[in-house]
């Protein structure tokens, strides 16, 4: 992991750009950029990732409308291609905006996307510019045929017989390998046959399955699960489920980024 720090620094080093407005609150950096259309990840992955992570995480930004989310994810997967990073300035009060850099990286056979930002997270302040060295917010994402995999969710980093048959169904939805995709179907309905099922594990799982819809583009799975989760929120008044609500709303929240 070192070598590759070394190596995002030298791609935040290598390049710069003429910014011109795309919104009142954010500036993409792409002017005199081609539009290569490099970034062949499934939108689902995308919208999943960059959504909870460069909006919802440490607040970032997480007023924006799906609007400006959807010009900016556009925008990175139009522009960022190998020696042609993107920058996104969002506009902030106080000394320092929320700067976004996307990058490409290649290291013998892999390809990662990583997204460097200035947001400090000891500090929970926007820094005036992305050092490597200040332990800004990073995020490293590896790129396998149409799916996008945040690295500590690939494979090699969970013992898959262990885990939890929710969080091995989450697994199998979010690690690289693509033969895993076929298991989450079958694992989830599997699970829900279980009587004994806690609850929060049950409305896990079917925001996994949601999750599974949004990918397959399963119009017909995605209105019946969100009929029936937001059922559940409404009714049970026994179970603490805040923390599932608000995974739901960012899932509702994808699922309008996505049409």
């Amino acid at each position: 992991m070192n070598q590759l720090k070394t190596l995002a620094t030298l791609v935040l080093i290598l390049f710069a750009f003429f910014a011109f407005p795309q919104s009142p609150r954010f500036t993409i950096k792409s002017d005199g950029m081609e539009a290569i259309n490099y970034l062949q990840m499934d939108d689902f992955y995308l919208t999943h990732h960059l959504y909870i992570d460069l909006f919802l995480r440490e607040n970032l930004f997480p007023d924006a409308t799906a609007d400006e989310v959807s010009t900016i994810l556009s925008a990175i997967k139009t522009y960022v291609a190998e020696d042609s990073p993107l920058e996104i300035e969002v506009k902030k009060p106080g000394k320092a905006n929320y700067i976004i850099k996307m990058a490409i990286l290649k290291k013998d056979d892999m390809e990662l996307l990583i997204a460097f930002t200035n947001w400090s997270p000891q500090k929970k302040t926007f820094e005036k510019e992305i050092k490597m060295e200040n332990d800004s917010y990073t995020r490293w994402y590896f790129l396998n045929d149409d799916k996008m995999t945040y690295r500590k969710d690939m494979s090699d980093q969970s013992d898959y017989n262990s885990l939890e048959k929710v969080d091995l169904v989450n697994a199998y939805l979010f690690d690289e390998l693509l033969d895993n995709d076929e298991l989450i179907e079958p694992t989830i309905e599997a699970l829900l046959k279980d009587d004994g099922l806690a609850v929060e594990d049950r409305i896990m799982a079917q925001l996994i399955w949601l999750k599974y819809a949004i990918l397959k583009r399963d119009s017909e799975k995605i209105a019946s699960l969100v009929d029936d989760l937001r059922q559940q929120f409404e009714t049970d008044v026994t179970h603490n489920l805040r923390g599932l609500e608000v995974a739901f709303k960012a899932t509702e929240f994808q699922i309008e980024l996505m049409k």
